[in-house]
């Protein structure tokens, strides 16, 4: 593991969890969940930057698995934290980004349940959808 992930990773969690208790809701218990959880999801994204390509990097093609991710994630975070629940605007914020947070933090322990696979029983090819 990298030093330098991780703490590029305390750094985005620790200023959106200082960040949500002075904006958003002055809460400390989800403050410091959020600020755990995206130092987790961007400590290990950054981790798995070279089995996951970004950007011109990336192989042509369509990868439904992480399309479909993204639906998933982004209808719990906007319409199951939706606009029609009785919640102060900052307290519906916070849960929108504690629920993307989760989401990322869980694609990336998938990613690592995978790289922790021994050689003979990880899949033939590192990018997703290839057979």
């Amino acid at each position: 593991m990298q030093r330098r992930s991780w703490a590029v990773g305390g750094c985005l969690g620790l200023a959106i969890g200082c960040a949500t208790y002075g904006w958003l809701v002055a809460d400390a218990a989800l403050a410091a969940t959020l600020a755990g959880v995206y130092t987790v999801a961007t400590g290990l994204t950054l981790e798995h930057r070279s089995v996951v390509p970004l950007g011109s990097e990336r192989v042509a093609g369509y990868d439904p698995w992480s399309g479909a991710w993204a639906v998933v994630v982004s209808l719990a975070a906007l319409c199951g934290v939706g606009f029609w629940l009785p919640l102060a605007p900052g307290l519906r914020l916070a849960l929108q980004l504690l629920v993307l947070g989760v989401g990322l933090a869980a694609l990336q322990f998938g990613i690592g349940l995978v790289r922790s696979l021994p050689a003979d029983e990880r899949p033939e090819s590192e990018r997703v959808g290839v057979d």
